[in-house]
This record gives structure tokens, sequence and C-alpha cells, in this order.
């Protein structure tokens, strides 16, 4: 078999495997001369899918201004600037969304309507910040309206005044410039989900 083959039977075998799971295994028993029998085998009934949700994402408080310091007309420094707001957390941040980067993002972009979602948040009475170590042109296109970088970031996690747990972890950036000759974040995504954890 084929590559291009067995992935569309993988793929099929995942879509079929999926509508299993969304009918608890039911199948129709054979019928009767009046239509389809009863459904047998078992089904998630309402008080199981209500158990299966998971808790809501809430929304953060609304953006911030842009860092009065950050030179938007530069597309690194709006990555730069981006990325400091977006992994910089707080232990409120549990459980919701931060916009404290959207001022840096496309509007109606994910990371300017929606945020940033904080899966690890620092605990209570520390926070988290971040800094760009590394930055490399991957991508432009020929009119030089979007490019696409890659960024090496390093975020301390810690109490005030230390110490500080470290990690890296590498981010890929696109942004786009508008007609005002701002560059802004029309896409953010972490390319090595593995962080490398220290002390310092």
């Amino acid at each position: 078999m084929t590559r291009l083959p067995l992935l569309a039977a993988c793929a099929v075998v995942a879509v079929l495997l999926g509508a299993l799971l969304l009918t608890g295994g039911a199948t129709p028993a054979p019928p009767d001369g009046d239509g389809p029998g009863p459904l047998v085998g078992p089904v998630v009934g309402t008080d199981d899918r209500a158990a299966l949700d998971a808790e809501p994402v809430l929304r953060g408080p609304d953006a911030p201004p842009t860092d009065p310091g950050a030179v938007l007309t530069d597309p690194e420094a709006t990555v730069r600037a981006y990325l400091a707001a977006a992994l910089g957390t707080e232990a409120g941040d549990a459980g919701r969304t931060h916009l404290r980067a959207a001022p840096y993002a496309v509007p109606g972009t994910g990371p300017a309507t929606v945020g940033v979602l904080v899966l690890d948040a620092p605990p209570p009475g520390q926070a988290r910040t971040a800094t760009v170590r590394g930055l490399d042109l991957v991508a432009a296109d020929r009119g030089d309206r979007r490019r696409g970088y890659r960024a090496l970031v390093e975020t301390r996690t810690g109490p005030p005044g230390g110490p500080f747990a470290t990690a890296a972890v590498t981010r890929s950036v696109v942004v786009a410039r508008g007609p005002d000759g701002r560059w802004l974040v029309a896409a953010d995504a972490p390319e090595n989900p593995d962080l490398v954890a220290g002390e310092d």
C-alpha cells in the first residue's frame, strides 16, 4: 500500500471512530418491518456529557495601550513587543485568556480578539516575564507586506526579586504591514512546544 492510500485509510478510520464515540458505539437493531429498531449498546446520556465538558475559558480584561517605546513601523520591534506581552503571564491569568498582546496584533485576528490562552499560569505570588533572545527572518512576500520570523524566547518565572526558573521556546510569528506603515502580528504559534527549564 502506498503512503497516500494509507493516509486516506487512516483518515476514514478516524472519522468512523469519531462517529462511534459520538453515538456511544450504538448500532441499530435489525428492522422488524416498521422501520429501524431501538439502539443497542452504550449511549452517552446528558449527565455523562455534562461531566465530560471542560471548564469554560474566560476572557481577560480589555487590552492595555501599546508600550510607548515600541516602534511598530519596525517589524522586528513589533515581534519583540508582541512576544514579551503575549508570553508574560501572571497568576491571575489561570483559566482565561489575556489581551496584553492584542495592541500588537492585526485587528480581527485571534491574537487581537481572543487573546492568549494561559495553560500554565505561575503560582500565586509569582509572575512570568518573556524576552526575545534571538530573531531570524525566514520568509517575506515579494511586495514585503508580510514577513515570517522565528524567535527564540526566554521566560523567567518566580517571585519578585527571584529566584527564577528559566525556560526557552521557539515561536513562529507572521507580521503584516498595514497602509499606515505599522507592522502587526497576524499569526503566532509555538514551533517547539518542549520547554527547557533550569534555575538561575
